[in-house]
């Protein structure tokens, strides 16, 4: 019962503290997100990725590997390449002339970018992708980039990747920007006693987003290069046909954190039988005015009757008149008795 009478004023403290957390829990928000953010979700680099599947026909079997990686999960931060790990083994498959690979994340911006001259991916001692200049002595220079700029300035996002003077070839033939079929033989793979006349399908895809600065919490660019064909006998059967390689270079991602406020989620209900709504204060009652009496009209004053005169005064008090009284009542008391004796006796 003692709860019940304290209840208003828990409630209201209850109000408060709830009031109190919700703006505590709107200002720690943006580092509790921070804080939570998976390493390399705000920016990361890889300079090279290549994978191919097992194709027996030509003796190549299947792998997955990276080269070259940065990444920043916290602000500020920066991080660069370590080229001389190379954990994947990839060195042993490509070769490149120079290379940089690095990412950044400060309160201003957050920014990503892989570059690499003269990429040669190789099959055996053949050169199967190469990415190197279009000019003979000039320098074939690939550039990544991609950028956000966070709230409350932004979200502002810009990434490209530029190939300008460069171009990519796949056995020694040049291909461009979308897919083009390329017919060869065993002899453009060193294999001129196993393989025939076969076709090779090539697709180079250029990807940035967004190209122009764009209002998104997002960017990111790369480089695809994907080869598929079909492998057949000297005789002319089919050996193989499908996907062959994959080569991804300058990838680069950054992700500027989403500052606008959510949907706050329904509060739970609370564990006891029925939640106590908040109790409005009962407002003071407004005092009522005490009515002005109103004044009553003299009420007109009546004719009175006329007060009694008293009797002339006759000398003789209240006690002489009381005796007269009593003797004149005796005297006719006598007189009823005398009469009805003389009744009696005749």
């Amino acid at each position: 019962m003692a709860l019940l009478h304290h209840a208003p004023r828990l409630r209201a403290a209850t109000a408060v503290l709830a009031a109190t957390g919700a703006v505590a829990a709107v200002t720690l928000l943006p580092s509790a997100r921070s804080a939570s953010a998976a390493p390399g979700d705000l920016a990361s680099a890889t300079l090279v990725q290549l994978t191919t599947r097992d194709v027996p026909a030509i003796g190549l079997s299947a792998y997955h590997g990276t080269y070259g990686t940065a990444s920043s999960s916290t602000v500020p931060d920066s991080d660069t390449a370590d080229f001389a790990s190379d954990p994947d083994g990839m060195l042993s498959r490509i070769s490149i002339a120079t290379r940089t690979t690095r990412t950044e994340t400060s309160t201003a911006k957050y920014f990503a970018q892989a570059q690499l001259t003269d990429l040669v991916v190789w099959f055996n001692s053949t050169e199967l992708i190469h990415y190197g200049p279009v000019e003979a002595g000039s320098v074939a220079s690939l550039d990544s980039y991609a950028e956000c700029v966070p709230p409350p300035v932004g979200p502002f996002a810009l990434a490209y990747n530029h190939t300008d003077g460069d171009q990519v070839t796949v056995l020694g033939r040049r291909v461009g920007v979308g897919t083009t079929q390329l017919r060869i033989t065993g002899a453009d793979l060193g294999l001129p006693a196993t393989i025939g006349p076969s076709t090779l399908d090539v697709t180079v895809t250029q990807h940035a987003d967004p190209a122009v600065q764009s209002r998104q919490y997002t960017a990111d660019a790369w480089l695809d290069v994907h080869v598929s064909g079909t492998f057949n006998d000297l005789q002319g059967r089919q050996l193989y046909t499908g996907e062959i390689t994959d080569a991804r270079l300058g990838e680069v991602h950054v992700t500027c954190p989403n500052a606008d406020p959510s949907p706050s989620p329904s509060p739970s209900p609370s564990p006891s039988p029925s939640p106590h709504p908040t109790e409005e204060p009962t407002p003071t009652p407004t005092p009522t005015p005490t009515p002005t009496p109103t004044p009553m009209p003299t009420p007109t004053s009546t004719p009175t009757s006329p007060a009694p005169v008293p009797l002339p005064d006759t000398g003789a008090d209240g006690s002489t008149l009381a005796l007269g009284a009593t003797a004149l009542a005796l005297c006719a008391l006598g007189a009823g008795a005398l009469a009805l004796s003389r009744r009696r006796r005749r």
